[in-house]
This record gives C-alpha cells, sequence and structure tokens, in this order.
C-alpha cells in the first residue's frame, strides 16, 4: 500500500526525512488488511503480506516491489487515500507498475469526489482504466476484501464504487500503522479518525460528497483499543482528525476515557486533532 506524495512547482516529488503527520487513509486501510490477513479471507493456503509505505518521507522504487511481489507468487498494488493533488503522481507510479506487469488499484478523495459529483468517467480516470487500473470508490470497511479476492483471482474490475455504501465505525478493525512507518514522522507520531461524516451542506466541501452527510464514529472503547495498541508499541502521540468532532455524541466519553488511560495507566498521551 502506498499513499503517494505530489510533485512541487519545478516537478520534483516532495519528500521529507520526516514527515509532519502521518496519512490516516493508510492507517485506516493497512489496520483493514491485517484483519483480511488474520481472517485469511483468500484461504488458509493463501497468506497475506501487507507492507505500508508512505512516499512523503519514504522514496518508492517500483522495481524492487514488482521484485518482491513476483517471487511471493502474485500481488497488488493499492494507492492508497489519493488527493486530487496526488493524482498524477498516483499514476505515474502506476504506470511503472502496470509495466511491470503488477495489478494496480487506485483509491482516495479524488477518485471519491470524481464518480459522485461529476456525470461519467472524466478523462484522467479513463486513462487510469485504459491502462487496466482499477479505480476504488467509497470506504473500504465494506469492499476490500472484495477487492483483494478479485487480485487473487486475476479478475480486477475497471471500478468498484462503494460511494452508497456507509460503513458504520464501531467496532470495525482499527487503524494502524506499523513502527518503523511512525518512525519516519515528526515527534513519532501515529494517526486515527474518530469520526466520518458531516450533517451540514456547506457548497465547498467534499467531504460530504464523499464520506456523506450520516455522522458515524468510533466507539470510546475503539479508542481505548488504538491507544493500548500503539502504547504497547512505544508510539503515544497522536494525530486525530474528524469530519466534525463537535457533532460527535461520544466526545465526552472519549475524552473522559483517554483522561483515565493517562492518569489511571501513566500513558504519556499527547493529541493534535484536524
Amino acid at each position: 500500500m502506498i499513499k503517494p506524495s505530489h510533485y512541487d512547482d519545478d516537478g520534483y516529488v516532495i519528500q521529507w526525512f520526516r514527515s509532519s503527520m502521518p496519512s490516516n487513509s493508510l492507517a485506516a486501510v493497512y489496520g483493514l488488511a491485517l484483519d483480511c490477513a488474520a481472517r485469511q479471507v483468500l484461504g488458509a493456503d493463501t497468506a497475506i503480506v501487507v507492507d505500508a509505505y508512505d512516499e512523503t518521507n519514504t522514496r518508492i522504487r517500483p522495481e524492487r516491489i514488482a521484485h518482491d511481489i513476483a517471487r511471493a507468487g502474485g500481488g497488488l498494488v493499492g494507492m492508497v487515500g489519493v488527493q486530487s493533488n496526488q493524482y498524477p503522481r498516483a499514476m505515474d507510479l502506476a504506470r511503472r507498475f502496470r509495466r511491470l506487469g503488477i495489478d494496480v488499484a487506485i483509491g482516495g478523495f479524488h477518485v471519491s469526489g470524481t464518480l459522485a459529483m461529476l456525470p461519467g468517467i472524466t478523462p484522467e480516470l479513463q486513462e487510469a482504466t485504459d491502462l487496466g487500473i482499477a479505480l476504488y470508490a467509497g470506504e473500504a470497511e465494506d469492499g476490500l476484501e472484495d477487492l483483494l479476492r478479485d487480485a487473487h483471482a486475476g479478475t480486477l474490475r475497471s471500478v468498484y464504487n462503494h460511494m452508497a455504501a456507509l460503513p458504520n465505525l464501531a467496532g470495525v478493525p482499527i487503524p494502524r500503522l506499523p513502527v518503523d512507518r511512525i518512525s519516519r514522522t515528526a515527534g513519532f507520531m501515529t494517526t486515527f479518525d474518530a469520526g466520518r461524516g458531516c450533517p451540514f451542506q456547506c457548497s465547498f466541501c467534499t467531504i460530504i460528497n464523499v464520506q456523506g452527510r450520516i455522522s458515524r464514529r468510533r466507539t470510546p472503547d475503539d479508542v481505548e483499543a488504538i491507544v493500548r495498541h500503539n502504547a504497547a508499541q512505544g508510539v503515544h502521540s497522536f494525530f486525530i482528525t474528524d469530519d466534525n468532532f463537535a457533532r460527535n455524541k461520544d466526545w465526552e466519553p472519549i475524552f473522559d476515557r483517554l483522561i483515565a488511560l493517562r492518569e489511571q495507566c501513566g500513558f504519556g498521551i499527547k493529541l493534535t486533532s484536524r
């Protein structure tokens, strides 16, 4: 799984030795993929190995990744959480993987927002499908398993449209990042989304067209599980996203739980929110 970066005005890929914050999309999908691996969704005789890369702090070498996939007997490269300004970079990487014979899927706000708000396939998305790249629209909680099964069977579809499904976030596999990825962020920070969706209808907002107008949230138990999992690997700094935390009905019990973890368990939790 690759979270692509984007180009600067001179055409260079923007990268840092340590990026300022982790990718929430990468954490969410990585956690779901690990759950698919644990449940052996491709059968007991097929192991799923998941690698996560954030190009804002890691150089992507398609030839090496393609070699690892070929040596493993097959696989899929997923471009995760691709924003509109990152789509050209995602396509440049995807072309290289396709030339190496590797299956590629692209998901994120550009694909989802474009399919949600515009009639039909736009030229840049059509270019992707013409190259045999699968487009994934919507959230991955209810659709990643089908994508993996199709990739394993060699039957990837052009478009996986899950825009109509707004999955419940309570009790689903928690977002997580491997500690070697976290170490590449400033402040040794990981991330999770506390809630998605917003009931308002602001004309400038993409969120309501991609993640819907129904507020959905992780439970206090989910948040505690996220904190405990990361504390066990020495991570205590969190970047929290929420489409509208002020309307999250669990905002008070979530904060109470975090306070209790800090006071009763000694977790030195540091929070940054968006």
